[in-house]
């Protein structure tokens, strides 16, 4: 008999696992014994987070089963945004205004001092994506050495399909990108995920090519949305764009690989490095 015997599966992705525990609480369960350094940093934020009262699930414990790092989380019902937008499309706009909402009440907090700067989190992808070309990642990082550290929270992969719960109260998953630094980071990475980013497989072909068509709208509310509580800097944004943009190359994620050269060089040649 495994430890998972009486777990229920609840969702399975690239990286965990989720079951339900017999006492109705969520096991995140990472598929490798080397992704400890995320579920402790998962762990750091939502400690911090529970201090604030609010945007993520309590976190109950965390685990190791069957030599895999875990989390012991609170269960919080519903269906993510992504999904329920692929049910209902014609919310998006709805959406958008609580994804920006929501992440301008993240940005309020101030990170612990636990989770790494995400300035050098960047530093260190640019660099270790080898179908990055060289000069476009020298630029990136020339980019990125003139914008700000910051100490706020920051999610690292704020999308739809990491928001779950109810339209008053959205609940925010998924820390395992965790990190510290400058909140107009953490907006460049949803534009670029809004923009750019190739939908996930096995996406309805209906929902993807009203995805396509109405994206930019949703990025444009969210933004604007954003904006009403949290200061925006046109060009910081833009400049922290390309360095996100740079950074992506290393998820391997092939069929962007194209778009995403196009947009750097067309940023090269317009935004000279102050």
């Amino acid at each position: 008999m495994g430890e998972l015997d009486g777990f229920t599966p609840l969702a399975t992705g690239r990286e965990a696992e989720v079951f339900m525990r017999p006492d109705g609480a969520a096991l995140k369960l990472m598929r490798s014994a080397d992704s400890r350094d995320r579920v402790e940093r998962e762990a750091a934020a939502l400690e911090t987070l529970a201090e604030n009262g609010h945007l993520a699930p309590r976190l109950i414990d965390v685990v190791t089963v069957e030599g895999r790092p875990g989390l012991v989380l609170e269960r919080i019902p519903g269906v993510d945004l992504f999904t329920l937008l692929m049910r209902q499309p014609w919310l998006f706009l709805r959406a958008a205004t609580v994804m920006g909402r929501t992440h301008g009440e993240m940005h309020r907090v101030r990170a612990p001092a636990s989770l790494p700067p995400l300035n050098d989190t960047l530093r260190a992808r640019i660099d270790g994506a080898p179908a990055l070309a060289p000069e476009l990642a020298s630029y990136a990082l020339a980019v990125l050495d003139t914008l700000p550290q910051g100490d706020r929270l920051c999610h690292g992969d704020f999308h739809p399909g990491n928001i779950i719960g109810s339209w008053e109260n959205p609940v925010v998953i998924d820390w395992g990108d965790a990190s510290r630094g400058e909140p107009l980071a953490d907006v460049a990475r949803t534009e670029l995920l809004h923009r750019l980013a190739a939908l996930p497989a096995g996406t309805p072909a209906l929902f993807a090519t009203l995805t396509r068509a109405g994206r930019r709208l949703l990025a444009r509310r969210y933004l604007a949305v954003y904006r009403q509580t949290s200061s925006v800097q046109s060009s910081e944004l833009r400049r922290w764009l390309a360095v996100r943009v740079a950074a992506r190359f290393v998820e391997g994620i092939e069929e962007e690989y194209d778009l995403l050269t196009r947009f750097l060089e067309r940023h090269r040649r317009r935004f000279s490095v102050p």
